[in-house]
């Protein structure tokens, strides 16, 4: 059997073991398009701040893919036939056939509203590939890091245009001089993993936000203002409530970004507003999508094309409250692709996301959630506690009925395996709040939080 995998990222490296585990003599192949070897695309911004070279983000020996006679193909997938079993491959590389297909290519970035600009100056990027790194680094220090990349991760030269992985011209190489005014664009998690790099690099960037406070989507206004004070005191200026209009350039390259509130020097600008599924390439297949670009598949994580599963980012998964979307996670993917391996060789088996849980840090401030936070669930209401003192930090606790039914946490270290069992067991306020520090995973010598009587009311709080 010959099991191709388009994408070795986590979800298909994981597959890709899996099946190497179960069958020693299955013939698998995998295509990158990105980089010939895995790497964690967490780290990338430790890259970036000099904190990891580029060998670090490795998780796997370079050696295992012979050792376990993996195949790779260096090159872009550019269309798929599933009633043939073929995909078609960039770069005038013959047709590569198979027997069953893993798709797990992954995300790109969002394509960006109209902006007059974008595509035609240097100097404008995003922070999601191995190339934007490359890019990112020779804007920041006029070179490719601390230690040059290996040669595998060099730019495929006949990546087109339209592929995340193409290489982008840097403006400070044309300049001569490395980046000094850096504005970035979209606030979430790669937003402010950006401003950190850029605040590392001893810059003072602005960071634009479309909404009325950053990361609306998991943060609410409280917890938001806090993060967005702690960007500030580190020398970020933080614009709330402002839209990009247009992109002003000299010379070819990005000089100022212009608001619906004014303008703003810049001689660098990083877009963080998302990622979607990297599948444009689909086109034509008939392998069926939603709205987003997500691959829809079913329990088994199978497609609607015979043979073929889609595993990771790219794929559209029901979630535990009846969403159909993707699940842009690390560890969702790796799940996803053991999964799949065993759907692939024949294992009966059954996809169910449990409570969703991340964690993450925000600036200086420690982030922890877990299941129904800011989804607008029928009937909610929240518990807030804010800890000020040795410690600062803030604790939401949503609750439906009284029972339990999500976490929001900045500022301390919490075990989200024991916030998911007490979702999952539907335990109600009064007992977590009792059991609360139960969960705290703070390190030594931190204070235990201490919550006193009057603020255990189960009433929501006010925004």
């Amino acid at each position: 059997m010959h099991v191709v995998i388009v994408g070795n990222g986590i979800a298909g490296m994981e597959a890709a073991l899996t099946l190497r585990q179960r069958d020693a003599e299955a013939r698998i192949t995998l295509v990158s398009e990105e980089s010939d070897h895995f790497f964690s695309r967490t780290a990338l911004m430790y890259v970036l701040c000099g904190q990891m070279c580029h060998r670090d983000i490795e998780p796997l020996e370079r050696g295992t893919y012979e050792r376990l006679s993996l195949e790779r193909v260096r090159a872009r997938v550019t269309a798929v036939d599933p009633e043939r079993r073929v995909l078609q491959l960039s770069d005038k590389l013959p047709p590569l056939s198979y027997d069953r297909l893993l798709i797990a290519c992954g995300s790109r970035p969002r394509p960006t509203p109209f902006w007059p600009g974008y595509g035609e100056l240097e100097g404008i990027g995003h922070f999601v590939t191995l190339q934007d790194l490359a890019w990112l680094e020779t804007e920041l220090h006029l070179s490719t890091g601390h230690d040059r990349p290996p040669r595998e991760w060099a730019h495929l030269e006949h990546t087109t245009d339209d592929s995340p992985y193409q290489r982008r011209e840097a403006a400070a190489t044309r300049r001569g001089t490395r980046a000094r005014t850096p504005v970035v664009i979209g606030g979430g998690l790669i937003g402010v993993e950006v401003v950190e790099t850029l605040l590392s690099a001893g810059l003072s960037p602005t960071f634009l936000i479309r909404e009325d406070w950053f990361w609306p989507i998991a943060l609410d206004e409280r917890e938001s203002t806090w993060i967005a004070d702690r960007m500030r005191h580190h020398g970020v200026d933080v614009r709330l409530g402002e839209s990009v209009q247009r992109f002003e350039g000299t010379d070819g390259r990005i000089s100022g970004v212009l608001t619906d509130q004014g303008g703003h020097d810049a001689d660098l600008v990083v877009i963080a507003i998302g990622v979607v599924p990297n599948t444009g390439w689909l086109e034509g297949s008939g392998i069926e999508r939603d709205s987003s670009g997500g691959i829809l598949v079913d329990e088994q994580l199978k497609t609607s094309a015979q043979g073929v599963w889609a595993a990771g980012d790219c794929a559209s998964v029901r979630w535990f409250n009846g969403w159909v979307r993707p699940e842009q996670l690390w560890y969702t993917g790796r799940d996803q692709g053991r999964l799949a391996a065993r759907a692939i060789l024949g294992d009966e088996v059954r996809y169910a996301r449990g409570t969703w849980y991340n964690s993450a840090k925000l600036m200086d401030i420690e982030y922890t959630t877990a299941g129904l936070v800011n989804m607008g669930v029928e009937g909610e209401a929240s518990w807030f506690f804010e800890e000020r003192g040795r410690v600062r930090s803030t604790t939401r606790i949503v609750h439906v009925g009284g029972r339990v039914v999500g976490f929001n946490f900045l500022g301390r270290r919490w075990d989200h395996d024991l916030c998911v069992r007490w979702i999952e067991e539907r335990r109600p306020l009064s007992w977590v709040l009792d059991h609360l520090d139960e969960a705290r995973f703070d390190t030594e010598l931190v204070p235990p939080l201490r919550i006193p009587a009057s603020a255990r009311s189960p009433v929501a709080s006010p925004p």
